[in-house]
């Protein structure tokens, strides 16, 4: 299958080497990579086995790759204004596009360029880091759950189809019928450490996991989140407090997303991953003090408007 991975940076750099380990035609659009990448190739240091593509498929723009038969989108949620333009040289007329971005509402900004029976959600729960523009660390996971933007058996049949194209790599996939389901299940990690990292000033896990009065915060915002989902209409495993705060204590050294943008002053993606959620959480009267205490943390820490 031909893809083309719109945001190529540590995220979008490490699933796309595993599509093309997987023998895939994958073209990275990236930006301040593109030169590196160009003269070093694309070098993936993972737990799961490094990867070393010599000469991957590069390209500066979408018109420069033109059409494709799966787009990924994996730039941040604050570049989404840009999807008007990047996405039509991109597409024929059965490309499927999908979204591997932080929060809520970004296929829905996919959907009014694409037909909305072509637009999936893939979720991703690894740890990767891109320290040097062409070299990505690899430190924690990377299942990813899949879902339809629609929910219908032919779209679950077709997210099948995109969870098959990672067979014969180290990734795990899983689909499900709703979106909003899994997208409750990142989010009940991404708002409270996330959060919490942004919130201190970008630091990392193991930072975090030295203040014991915010590892029990992020722990009761995590059961507002948890709660939340739930009077939604999506319930989510009753052992996912417990087992995030495990596996969250072994991550050290790793820095989530929004605190590295915040580190290296650029746009951090509030919208999607606090104040989207947040709207429904109060649409849904849940009660969410810790979570409303965070989001007003962050604001603070952003320097917006409260």
């Amino acid at each position: 299958m031909n893809i083309a991975i719109l945001g190529a940076g540590a995220l979008g750099c490490y699933y796309g080497a595993r599509l093309a380990q997987a023998g895939h035609g994958v073209t990275f659009i990236m930006r301040s990579a593109y030169e590196p990448v160009q003269q070093n190739g694309l070098h993936i240091n993972s737990i799961f086995g490094d990867v070393h593509l010599p000469r991957p498929r590069i390209a500066r723009t979408p018109q420069e790759c033109g059409p494709v038969d799966l787009v990924i989108v994996s730039w941040k949620t604050t570049c989404n204004s840009l999807l008007e333009q990047a996405l039509p040289p991109l597409l024929h007329s059965g490309t499927r596009v999908l979204t591997f971005q932080n929060g809520m509402g970004n296929a829905e900004s996919i959907a009014r360029i694409v037909p909305a029976e072509r637009v999936f959600i893939g979720l991703c729960f690894v740890c990767v880091m891109m320290d040097k523009p062409g070299t990505v660390n690899h430190l924690e996971k990377g299942d990813i759950q899949f879902a339809p933007y629609v929910a219908s058996d032919a779209g679950v049949q077709a997210a099948h189809e995109l969870a098959a194209l990672f067979q014969g790599t180290p990734i795990r996939t899983s689909c499900f019928m709703h979106a909003e389901q899994i997208l409750w299940c990142k989010l009940s990690w991404n708002i409270p450490f996330n959060g919490l990292c942004l919130a201190h000033g970008g630091i990392s896990i193991r930072q975090l996991f030295t203040m014991p009065q915010e590892v029990e915060r992020a722990r009761n915002i995590m059961n507002e989140v948890c709660h939340t989902a739930e009077l939604r209409g999506f319930p989510l495993p009753a052992e996912i407090v417990n087992n995030q705060m495990q596996s969250t204590a072994a991550m050290g050294d790793f820095i989530p997303s929004s605190a590295v943008d915040y580190n290296r002053h650029r746009p951090v993606e509030y919208e999607a991953i606090w104040g989207t959620p947040l709207s429904l959480a109060h649409a849904a009267s849940a009660p969410v003090p810790q979570w409303e205490r965070l989001a007003a943390d962050i604001r603070t820490r952003l320097g917006m408007n409260s």
